[in-house]
Formats: C-alpha cells, structure tokens, sequence
C-alpha cells in the first residue's frame, strides 16, 4: 500500500469522514513535518492521534524509529533467531511453557503418535514464519487410525511445523470470547543492573468466532497497570474503535482483575534473564483453567503500539533513561 493511500485509509478512520482539501492540505503538511523533523511513520501520527497532540506530547511516544533505536541498543542481532524459532524458543525457555510438545522436523512417527494419542486435538506452527503462517488447531478423528495421523504428520513435517498441547484458558478470560485463547503481552527490559523491569502490559481479547486474539488479526487490546494486574483502559482494534464493554460477550473490559498477575510479573522476570543479550522483549502468555502462566513466545521486535493506543498515554519516557544506562555499557 502506498504512502498516499494509507494517508488517506488512517485519516479517514480517525476522522470518520472524508476530510476536506484544505484539511488534508494541513494534516498532510503536519505528518511531513513529522517524518523529516522526527522520523515519525504515517501509522505512528495517526494512531498515537499527533493531530491532537502538541509537539511535547507527541514526543513522549515510542514511534518506530524509536522503537528500532531500543533494538539496536539493547537487542544482538546474533540472538534473534532463538526467539524467532519457536523449536529452539521452546528448548531455552522449556521451565516457562507448562505444556507438552514436539517439533515435528526431528520427530519419528513413533513420536508423533505417541504425542497425539495423549493430545488428540493440538496446536500447530511452522518453526519460523510470522502471521501464524502454517498455524492452526488439528483435531485427530479416532476413526482415522494410523493413516490419518500418517498423513498429517507427513504434512506438518513438510511445512516445519512444531505441534504443542492445547491451552484450556482461565474461566474469567474465556469470559471475553471462547473462539480464541485471550492471551496477555508484558514488556520487560533488563536494565544496565542486571535487573529486569516488567514495562507494560497488555490484555489481548479475540471477537466471536476468531481463533486470534493478536491486535493486528481484528483482536481488541486493553493496557494493564502493571502494579496492580486491573486492566486500566477501554480496549481498541486496529480500526481504532474503543470498546468498554466486548462488543460480542458484553464483559466488561476496564476494571477487569488479570487472574495470577504475580505469577505472570514472575515468569516473565525470570524469562527476562535467559539469554542477557536480548534485553527488550514482548512476552505472550496464557493463564490457564488452574490459573497457571504459560509462555506462549517472545518478540524482540515487539510493537509498542499496543502498549500505548488504547491508554493515549506514551511510554518512551519510561525506557528513555533506562537505555541511556544501557549504552553506557558499551
């Protein structure tokens, strides 16, 4: 999509009309400025709403640019592909999954049998891919017997794909939408002490019907306050619309109590000191029926986005000083 369209595409949603010439005159000059001055991207000034915002606001957001500068800073290069593969994720980060799986690249079919015949229905991905490429829910049919598992091991083989036990979410998450597992994202930071910072956190929601509940597949996200685990703002998708309540279930989303939030501010502290060079990571993790954490993946590129729309509030502050300590490490 060209720069002219999605121009046109945000402003649209954001003003819910068409906007007249000497409007989008003036709000085309203003998002110009902002690209040469600050390097600000088209999406960043209007989902962070800059057109309401004076130049000292505005800076108190991590656009991303921002956002590829705390990478450069705190992340090797070198380390990502532990992160973006999800078999070699899973081996590092194995005390932290509290779930079974396979990758079946190296498994037998012996393996997979046995892995099926206790996880009849199971979740599926490809190794490495972004956008639940190859991803999804199988369901085995205790008619097809050996064959149909022959054939579907043959399949997931093929596309690189590792096979993992199913999440039985919490109850009061469910509560949200039963199509999809509602998951949490929390940004953590290893600081220059060693120490990790859990930054922000973020409730994932799926609409009725959807198996995703990722802000960027048509999810709704809702920021947390990390002291407290309550999750303090409307939710947003990425139409910009902004829900109290979920538009499906009718649950209500502000004031909602994350179930084991110790828990989760745990596991990912923890998370945060496995591999010291990657210090900036968005962790995804499910809360189980038991009200047991699950770390589901780490993104070393996680988007900031999330963390910042629904609440209108920006977060660049809070890492500003934190990465100036950093660099001095170098």
């Amino acid at each position: 999509m060209g720069r002219l369209e999605t121009f046109n595409r945000l402003a649209q949603l954001s003003f819910g009309r068409k906007l007249t010439a000497a409007e989008r005159v003036s709000l085309m000059s203003d998002v110009l400025w902002e690209r040469a001055k600050y390097g600000t991207e088209i999406q960043d000034y209007f989902q962070y709403e800059f057109y309401n915002l004076n130049n000292r606001e505005r800076r108190k957001y991590m656009t991303f640019s921002k956002l590829r500068r705390t990478m450069k800073i705190c992340n090797d290069p070198q380390k990502r592909v532990l992160f973006d593969d999800k078999a070699l994720f899973n081996q590092n980060f194995a005390e932290f999954l509290n779930r079974d799986w396979i990758d079946v690249t190296v498994a037998s079919f012996s393996e997979f049998q046995d892995f099926v015949k206790k996880h009849p229905s199971f979740f599926a991905k490809a190794r490495s891919g972004m956008f639940g490429k190859n991803a999804g829910r199988y369901d085995l049919d205790s008619a097809g017997g050996a064959e149909q598992a022959k054939k579907l091991y043959a399949k997931l083989k093929k596309n690189g794909c590792i096979v993992e036990q199913l999440i039985t979410q919490h109850p009061a998450l469910a509560g949200f939408n039963t199509s999809s597992v509602n998951t949490l994202r929390v940004v953590t930071l290893l600081c220059a002490d060693g120490k990790p910072k859990v930054m922000a956190g973020v409730l994932r929601i799926g609409r009725a019907g959807k198996t995703a509940d990722n802000f960027h597949h048509y999810g709704i996200a809702s920021t947390i306050d990390v002291e407290t685990g309550i999750v303090n703002s409307p939710g947003i998708d990425r139409e910009f619309k902004r829900y109290i309540v979920h538009p499906d279930s009718g649950k209500r989303i502000i004031g909602f109590e994350i179930p084991s939030w110790d828990k989760v501010t745990d596991i990912v502290s923890r998370a945060a000191l496995v591999i010291p060079e990657v210090r900036y990571v968005g962790w995804d993790v499910a809360i189980d029926a038991e009200g047991n954490t699950q770390l589901i993946e780490g993104n070393y590129g996680a988007d900031p986005d999330v963390t910042q729309m629904p609440c209108r509030t920006g977060k660049w502050l809070l890492f500003q000083k934190e990465l100036e300590e950093i660099e001095k490490l170098s």
